[in-house]
């Protein structure tokens, strides 16, 4: 009887052990408030738009969202790890994290929602970590920890803009708004990253993405050529086969991220560098390059018929009653069909964040650049962007703010465009 007793308590003593080694957290932020704006836009043709917007909105400082994070104990230093987070919209709009609610032809609701990561991974001790899925890129690591706004939500931004592309509708006009426009790519899918731990105050990470189809499709050989293979096999591509036509159908997607993040007493020195590919059905139309035809990659959308390259730099120094800020960023994005066709967008952004009380925050920060649309023969316009803002901290993890951002793409041949967003609201970290 003895023993079956220490049997049982041995038993229950190892469940429990083996499940303190594991662990979920749930995470996120919520943020709202109030927020407003004015835009103008110019076009080339003399032509002035003006849009004023006021609304209850979300995620004017920090997206917001929600997450599990979870990690296992195998034992010898090594962990199991995941991560599962989705954007959430705690004012009900369709602000910076869209859900994709969305109706079928039968006129049911398809819920999509919006995955901001989704991926597992091992760690270990005095190495580092591995992870595969859907994940932030290195660009966005590096902005929220180096940069004066740390992802701020709000116009302003030259290293880190806004693109929360529902706050003005209309007010673009046909001109591009280089100033707030993406100078990265915040997350992407079917990714492999790996990290290391700091090591004499350095980390390296590196990231691969991948997703590739090939496929030949016959086609009509009076049409060959102008069918667009990324419909689906088609009336003519099934005469084509006969006909003995074919044309490419590759649809292939991938690139490579590099990072390093090194620490020297008060000084951080962090660089991100990615090159994105994507090769796409086109139809002889959309041979001819447009923004329409060759698009960037997006924040979890991968691009189409472009070679993408960002490069971030970015340093800071804490002196200790303010930290300071620098940095440069670097976009080019090519047309896979015909290389003097391209976007480009360089920028320099200085500013300094300091606690002018024990719980009162204040940042500002200032900045200009360069920016070419999308398409040959472009031209190229100064932009320029300043963003202010302060936070009340109420505890460790709740914060009242105001903030105020204004960005500015200069007169050219195609147009000005000129914005600012306001925004006061609470955010909430748990």
């Amino acid at each position: 009887m003895k023993k079956s007793l220490l049997a049982v308590a041995a038993m229950t003593a190892f469940a429990g052990a083996a499940q303190a080694q594991s662990s979920v957290t749930v995470y996120g932020i919520v943020d709202a408030g109030y927020t407003g704006g004015n835009a103008r836009a110019t076009s080339g043709a003399g032509v002035t738009v003006k849009e004023t917007v006021n609304r209850i909105s979300n995620s004017m400082e920090s997206g917001s969202r929600i997450g599990f994070r979870g990690n296992e104990d195998l034992g010898g230093g090594t962990s199991a790890i995941f991560t599962f987070e989705v954007g959430i919209q705690p004012a009900g709009n369709a602000g910076s994290n869209s859900t994709g609610l969305s109706a079928d032809a039968a006129g049911a609701g398809t819920w999509s929602p919006n995955v901001r990561q989704a991926f597992v991974g091992l760690a270990k001790k005095g190495l580092g970590d591995a992870r595969i899925g859907t994940q932030n890129t290195l660009f966005w690591e590096q902005a929220g920890s180096n940069t004066t706004g740390q992802l701020s939500q709000t116009y302003g931004s030259m290293l880190a803009p806004s693109t929360d592309g529902a706050f003005f509708t209309s007010a673009s006009g046909g001109v591009n708004a280089g100033s707030q426009s993406a100078a990265y790519t915040a997350r992407t899918t079917n990714t492999i990253r790996f990290a290391t731990e700091r090591m004499a105050g350095l980390i390296g990470k590196f990231s691969y993405t991948q997703s590739n189809l090939n496929r030949t499709q016959g086609v009509n050989a009076a049409t060959e050529g102008t069918t667009n293979t990324s419909a689906g096999p088609t009336s003519n591509a099934v005469a084509g086969v006969a006909a003995g036509g074919q044309t490419g159908g590759n649809n292939n997607q991938s690139g490579y991220q590099f990072a390093a993040d090194y620490v020297f007493q008060k000084a951080n020195i962090q660089a991100s560098y990615a090159a994105f590919t994507s090769e796409n059905p086109y139809t002889v139309a959309a041979a001819t390059p447009s923004a329409t035809n060759n698009t960037a990659w997006g924040s979890g959308t991968q691009g189409n018929n472009v070679k993408d390259t960002q490069t971030l730099i970015t340093g800071s120094y804490d002196f200790g009653i303010l930290k300071a800020y620098a940095g440069w960023t670097n976009r080019k994005v090519e047309s896979t069909l015909n290389s003097n066709a391209f976007l480009k967008r360089s920028a320099q952004e200085i500013g300094v964040r300091s606690f002018i009380t024990p719980t009162i925050e204040g940042w500002a920060s200032v900045g200009n650049g360069r920016y070419s649309s999308f398409g040959t023969g472009q031209p190229t316009a100064n932009i320029t962007g300043y963003q202010v803002g302060s936070n009340y901290w109420m505890s460790k993890r709740t914060n009242l703010y105001a903030i105020y951002g204004q960005n500015g793409t200069s007169s050219t041949t195609n147009g000005s465009y000129n914005l600012n967003q306001y925004s006061i609201g609470a955010r909430h970290t748990f």
